[in-house]
């Protein structure tokens, strides 16, 4: 089935208990994969994301009774297509009881999955790349909704076109808006985009103690200074994720901390910059950052660019520190 019919399906109150979802659009993916969960209310959830999957371990989690929970939902998350007859196996364990629940996401753009399909009896969902602003704007609603955030028509286009009409980054603005209300007067005022390509250099720069006011001057010639902060911001949560991932597991996983595999050059690049601070730094960086975004949000009377200008120095001796 497609999109539209999945939302038809979960807008009534029986829904299957074990669901496929792959296609050629992860946000569509990750998003009706939430939806689904919502609707299984599972009391113990397993989650196995690529090459975590072990199918004894997935086996034993729906096959073995607990003492603490009657629903269990078995979450898998691959880039590649499991062993069939494991599969049928998981799927016979749901079909033999109705409280255990499976679902598959697929993160594998190459082809149609027709034996996954036919797998699952028909209980799965393919999704295409958005085609236009229209389609694109709808599912921005859809999430909204999700989150409990109120937006009027012109202001889902206006942070649609904000982000350069990447929805992934659209959709994850609207996480800071919970169970808000928000018209085009405050999305242009809230939500920034950047110009990713001269933010990128500088950042590197940045990381690396090079003069950087070259770079500097042009980001704040042509952006607002909030968006260059939530940029900043960005950059160094998607490093300390990294830091911290390697720390806890010995090993740094792509794919499951950003959603992708980078080329290996850019994995390199990150890792480098990511090991290059110490964990003690983050918690400086990110305590320096955020009252930097109090300051500029709150107080009027700042003169926004200079103040920016000088609290980055301060950044940049932490760095060196």
């Amino acid at each position: 089935m497609y999109r539209k019919d999945l939302q038809l399906l979960l807008a009534k109150d029986d829904f299957v208990n074990f669901f496929f979802l792959y296609g050629a659009d992860n946000f569509q993916i990750e998003l009706y994969a939430d939806f689904i969960k919502q609707k299984y209310l599972a009391d113990e959830v397993t989650k196995m994301y690529f090459e975590e999957y072990n199918f004894a371990k997935a086996s034993d989690f729906l096959a073995l009774g607990s003492l603490f929970s009657e629903k269990k939902l078995l979450e898998l998350k691959l880039n590649k297509k499991p062993n069939t007859k494991e599969l049928k196996s998981l799927i016979e364990l749901c079909q033999n009881n109705k409280d255990n629940f499976l679902i598959l996401e697929l993160y594998d753009e190459s082809s149609k999955q027709n034996e996954l399909e036919k797998i699952f009896a028909n209980n799965f969902a393919r999704f295409f790349k958005v085609s236009n602003p229209k389609e694109a704007v709808e599912l921005l609603n859809i999430k909204a909704q999700n989150l409990g955030v109120k937006l009027t028509q012109n202001a889902l286009f206006a942070l649609f076109e904000g982000f350069d009409e990447n929805l992934y980054l659209a959709a994850a603005e609207l996480n800071k808006f919970q169970g808000l209300e928000l018209d085009e007067r405050m999305v242009k005022e809230y939500c920034y985009s950047l110009d990713t390509g001269s933010f990128e250099i500088f950042f590197e720069k940045l990381l690396k103690k090079e003069n950087l006011r070259k770079e500097l001057e042009k980001i704040l010639e042509n952006s607002n200074e909030i968006a260059f902060l939530n940029s900043l911001l960005n950059s160094f949560f998607r490093l300390f994720k990294i830091a911290l991932y390697a720390k806890i597991h010995a090993k740094v996983d792509f794919k499951e901390l950003l959603g992708y595999t980078p080329p290996p050059k850019v994995a390199a690049d990150l890792n480098s910059m990511a090991f290059s601070l110490k964990i003690e730094q983050y918690k400086e960086i990110f305590n320096l950052l955020l009252n930097l975004e109090y300051e500029l949000k709150t107080n009027s009377k700042l003169a926004k660019k200079e103040f920016l200008i000088c609290e980055l120095l301060k950044l940049n001796r932490l760095l060196k520190s």
